[in-house]
């Protein structure tokens, strides 16, 4: 996030750039509660062998008003107790200001947790790529910190190695830039895999590591990008485009995409100007469909949640994130 004069600037630039997006009426099949944090859950990510949600923590809008907020955190939810409870998942490690974080599995069950971490002035800052192993089941201990020239506006990452990631980023909205890089990772060396996003706010990986998921908020769709495992290097295979703007990307069990959106800009402008109401839109996407089918799951014009921007997946459960809104929605579907 942005410190509030930036921020407006990126919000009318954005205003300027986009056109409203479509508004419906509120729905979705399933039920609600609020699970309360003293930050909002921007982004979230299930270890679905062990139910286990890992939650992005940060006062987003308090830093975005200028107001002295406490340093972030990774909180890992078990999805499998009642009632449901939150802690640290970090053991030690850096003060986090954080943003888009991602899990690895590797061949022998070990976790990898990833964290991009903004610096407080995100403007001259650096921008950092805090990894962590996991030392007992939720619990993450410090091993390094990553940088690169080539991340200046890291958004949100994806993990496919123990070492070797993906960064999407935005674009500089104070700025005429349209489009922006995707940067890989290989555990030695940092490149440039695509210089054609048109912004993106989300990024992930089939269950295989074979196929890229990238949400290009600009553009209005997800892109899908067949990925080399040797050297990281990424082809297009096609776009699916929607009259929304995308932030996160989920991948359930079933490989179907949960896209976090933002269906009202103008909306999402005012709801950080003077905090109204801000639409949050959960889709499902089946990206292995010929002509795939676009299923809005949930919809609602703010008053639950308002700028939601992940939607989670572990069985019937649904967990929406928002950028602002400290609270998660814990969802059950019918």
């Amino acid at each position: 996030m942005f410190k509030l004069p930036t921020l407006l600037v990126i919000l009318f630039t954005t205003l300027s750039l986009y056109s409203c997006g479509m508004k419906d009426d509120n729905h979705f099949a399933g039920t609600c509660t609020d699970f309360s944090m003293n930050g909002s859950g921007e982004d979230v990510q299930i270890d679905l062998e062990r139910g286990l949600a890992y939650i992005s923590l940060f006062d987003r809008q308090g830093y975005a008003n200028n107001i002295q907020v406490p340093p972030g955190d990774v909180l890992v939810l078990d999805l499998t107790k009642t009632p449901l409870e939150s802690k640290s998942a970090i053991v030690d490690g850096p003060e986090l200001q954080p943003h888009g974080i991602s899990l690895f599995i590797d061949q022998t069950g070990q976790r990898h947790l990833f964290v991009i971490n903004h610096p407080e002035e995100r403007d001259t800052g650096t921008e950092k790529i805090e990894r962590y192993f996991e030392d007992s089941p939720g619990r993450f201990e410090h091993v390094e910190t990553l940088t690169s020239p080539l991340i200046i506006r890291a958004n949100d990452l994806v993990a496919v190695g123990e070492r070797q990631f993906y960064v999407a980023q935005d674009v500089d909205r104070s700025s005429d830039e349209t489009v922006t890089n995707l940067v890989y990772f290989d555990g030695d060396e940092y490149s440039v895999v695509a210089n054609d996003i048109e912004s993106s706010g989300g990024i992930n990986v089939s269950s295989d590591l074979t196929t890229l998921y990238v949400s290009e908020t600009n553009g209005k769709r997800i892109r899908i990008l067949s990925r080399n495992s040797a050297d990281g290097s990424v082809t297009r295979i096609k776009n699916i485009s929607f009259d929304s703007y995308p932030d996160n990307i989920d991948v359930a069990e079933d490989g179907s995409l949960w896209v976090g959106a933002h269906s009202d800009t103008l909306a999402l402008v005012l709801h950080f100007i003077n905090g109204s109401n801000s639409p949050t839109q959960i889709l499902r996407i089946d990206p292995d469909e010929p002509e795939p089918v676009i299923e809005e799951i949930y919809l609602n014009d703010g008053e639950e949640i308002s700028a939601g921007s992940v939607g989670a997946t572990y069985g019937s459960r649904l967990l929406i994130g928002s950028i602002t809104a400290k609270k998660l929605l814990i969802c059950d579907m019918d």
